[in-house]
């Protein structure tokens, strides 16, 4: 009887997405925006984790001052808000909300997302039927309108946000996945492997989920941004963090816009920063895509 060993070479090589120092300097060459953005994500992660570092704000961003709507200068780089407090400190402290939020949501929706892709896709049947007519029912629903109720529910706070935009991006991914699973249980590969007598959880998560790995790193990195900027609209909107904690949906939030008019400061810096973060994010989504899978050029995955 042939080996699984064997059934692997009926498949031909697996596309296990390689990240060693040569392939980082060809990435660095090919896509160069990509690495740009790269660089970007790197320092915001640097200035998520050091944000309470002396070297890494002016003031204590959640410390109320005397100064009021200060314009951008050298004691205030950003200018301050109605409140006092440095926006400089805040934009930067803000960073690691978002990013936390990103980085959580990615793990279990994606996580979420794929396991209940390949069981849908692969075992098809009642299993596909029931996990697909689930989906079906949380996409019916606006996403924000989803995340304002789920949010709503819960309470302000950063694992109430976490939890509305996992619930969101969850079936979307399972829905990509589902598709991709679709096309490869119909290859040689599956054939060979069930011949030889390899069980389908193994055939799944062995075999398959293997081959679908780079579509994964493309639906991980293009969820991240998307979810950075739903915790800033739910934020925005008063159901996501609490009033007052540094974060950039709370510094364009209802009660900072009110000032646009007198302090553009309020509106530019944190826009900014989101705007950035997202474009960075969106940019190495699409360096991604084309480097680990040129098949997905052109499919409207990673595209903003």
């Amino acid at each position: 009887m042939a080996t699984e060993a064997q059934a692997g070479v009926l498949a031909g090589p697996v596309s296990r997405p390689t990240f060693g120092l040569g392939r980082l300097k060809r990435f660095a060459r090919r896509q160069p925006l990509g690495t740009a953005s790269a660089v970007v994500i790197g320092l915001l992660i640097f200035a998520a984790v050091f944000a309470d570092a002396p070297f890494m704000r002016t003031t204590d961003p959640k410390e109320f001052g005397s100064n009021i709507l200060v314009p951008p200068s050298g004691e205030h780089w950003f200018g301050t808000n109605r409140n006092g407090q440095d926006l400089y400190s805040r934009v930067v402290y803000g960073a690691r909300p978002s990013l936390m939020v990103g980085m959580a949501t990615v793990l279990i929706s994606v996580v979420g997302g794929t396991v209940l892709g390949l069981l849908a896709g692969y075992l098809g049947g009642v299993v596909d039927t029931v996990i697909s007519r689930l989906s079906e029912v949380l996409l019916s629903f606006p996403a924000i309108l989803f995340g304002l109720v789920v949010a709503t529910w819960l309470g302000p706070g950063l694992k109430a946000v976490i939890i509305a935009i996992s619930i969101i991006f969850t079936p979307v991914i399972m829905r990509i996945i589902r598709g991709a699973v679709l096309v490869e249980r119909q290859r040689m590969y599956v054939d060979a492997a069930r011949v030889i007598g390899c069980s389908e959880a193994r055939l799944m998560f062995r075999h398959i989920l293997p081959n679908i790995g780079p579509l994964v790193i493309v639906v991980a990195s293009t969820t991240l941004p998307a979810a950075i900027l739903a915790e800033s609209a739910l934020t925005f909107l008063g159901v996501g963090l609490p009033l007052g904690e540094p974060s950039w949906g709370n510094d364009l939030g209802p009660q900072a816009r009110a000032y646009f008019n007198m302090a553009w400061w309020l509106a530019v810096f944190p826009g900014v920063a989101l705007s950035l973060t997202v474009l960075a994010f969106n940019l190495l989504g699409d360096a991604l895509r084309d480097e680990l899978d040129p098949r997905l050029r052109g499919s409207g995955l990673g595209e903003g």
